[in-house]
C-alpha cells in the first residue's frame, strides 16, 4: 500500500534542497533523489505544498538570519587574529586579507542599506 503524500516532509526536503545537493538531502532525509525531483515538479501545481514550502522557507530564513550576528562576530575575530599573526610578506596572506576586507565592507554597506530602509519605513 503506497504511503500517503506528506506535504510537510516534502516541503522540508525541498527547502533543504535549495542549499544542498539533491543527493545530500536525499541521504539526510532517507528519500530518493527521484522523490525530490517529483516533489519539485509537484510544487509547481500543488497550492497546499506551495503554502507549506513558503511557510517552512520563512522559518528556515529566520533561523539563518538569527545566526548572522554571531557568525559575523566570529568571522571578524578570526580575521583580526589572522591579520595580527599573519606574515605581511606572504602574498597569499595579503590576498586573503584583501578579500576579507572587501567582504566586511559589503556587509557594512548592506547593513547601512537595511537600516536606511527601516528608518524610512517608520
Amino acid at each position: 500500500m503506497p504511503r500517503k503524500f506528506n506535504r510537510v516532509r516534502a516541503a522540508s526536503v525541498l527547502v533543504e534542497a535549495t542549499l544542498k545537493s539533491d543527493k545530500e538531502v536525499a541521504l539526510a532525509y532517507g528519500v530518493s533523489v527521484r522523490a525530490i525531483e517529483y516533489w519539485r515538479q509537484r510544487l509547481k501545481r500543488d497550492e497546499e505544498l506551495q503554502q507549506e514550502y513558503r511557510r517552512m522557507a520563512q522559518v528556515k530564513l529566520a533561523q539563518w538570519v538569527s545566526q548572522i550576528p554571531d557568525s559575523l562576530e566570529l568571522a571578524i575575530g578570526f580575521i583580526s587574529s589572522a591579520a595580527r599573526s599573519g606574515d605581511v610578506r606572504d602574498p597569499k596572506m595579503v590576498v586573503a586579507m584583501s578579500g576579507a576586507i572587501s567582504v566586511l565592507s559589503e556587509v557594512l554597506v548592506v547593513q547601512e542599506s537595511i537600516a536606511a530602509r527601516n528608518e524610512s519605513a517608520s
